[in-house]
């Protein structure tokens, strides 16, 4: 199972992206990408997304030549010094039928994206095309969604597709978009999945894996440090433990992406990486 580091390191860059194998970020954000890319090395796994959510929230669209062209220039570019690169169809936001649209246009284009099966506007022939004709799709729309609406979709997907695995097909790889959960990571045998949990550390002061929701931290928040005026703060001594804590919590998601590799590989599903 592959782990996805997805967003931005608030600045803390130099020392997250080294520790990173796995790397997702968006077409749009060119800068990000760029940073991103002094860090790639051979062992990289770099999966691009369009960035299609963020510009339908900012009310602009992407033109599918530009992206088609930006996918030719960039693998040509990377794919010889990466372990691999793919990219994820442009999506039309709550538009399932053009998003599919979309996926042909740029397979007509000679451009290879990975198509996305959306909660929203769900229909059983997306995910059944989706596992019929594609070796790596992705499953989308999880974001900000209950658990229970989460879990119901999920379990209807992968029986679906183990009823397909039954009669002797393979299992195709799957991404989970938006999904670092560990217990559903446990629940279903996705190829890979991608998060922004990483970040919490910087942003919120949280560690999922210290259970600790109260450390200095660098984002933007009025409780960072209280009564400053009355108590004084070493900011240099909080810095350096939140490197250190960033850094552990970084090493622990790698960690549990080993765990649940080999969860699944003791149950028979082992992918090719």
């Amino acid at each position: 199972m592959l782990n996805f580091f997805a967003g931005g390191s608030g600045g803390m860059h130099t020392l997250a992206y080294p520790l990173m194998k796995n790397h997702l970020t968006a077409w749009i954000d060119k800068d990000e990408l760029k940073l991103r890319e002094d860090y790639f090395k051979k062992d990289c796994n770099v999966l691009i997304d369009s960035g299609a959510f963020t510009t339908f929230t900012k009310g602009k669209k992407i033109d599918i030549y530009e992206y088609s062209d930006f996918i030719k220039s960039y693998t040509l570019k990377w794919k010889k010094k990466l372990k691999s690169v793919n990219f994820i169809n442009l999506d039309v936001i709550g538009d399932a039928e053009k998003s599919w649209e979309n996926q042909h246009k740029l397979e007509k284009l000679n451009v290879n994206t990975i198509p996305v099966v959306h909660l929203e506007g769900f229909k059983k022939k997306h995910l059944e095309k989706a596992h019929k004709e594609y070796d790596y799709f992705a499953v989308g729309g999880l974001v900000g969604k209950k658990r229970t609406q989460i879990l119901m979709f999920l379990d209807y997907c992968f029986r679906v597709m183990f009823t397909y695995v039954k009669k002797g097909n393979k299992l195709p790889k799957i991404h989970l978009l938006g999904v670092g959960s560990e217990k559903i990571l446990y629940r279903y045998p996705a190829f890979s999945c991608d998060s922004t949990r990483f970040m919490t550390v910087n942003r919120y002061g949280e560690s999922e894996f210290l259970k600790e929701n109260r450390l200095p931290f660098k984002g933007k928040g009025t409780h960072r440090y209280k009564n400053v005026q009355q108590f004084k703060y070493n900011y240099e001594q909080d810095q350096s433990l939140l490197n250190k804590i960033m850094e552990y919590e970084i090493k622990q998601y790698k960690k549990q992406e080993a765990d649940i590799t080999l969860f699944w590989k003791k149950k028979g599903i082992i992918f090719n990486e």
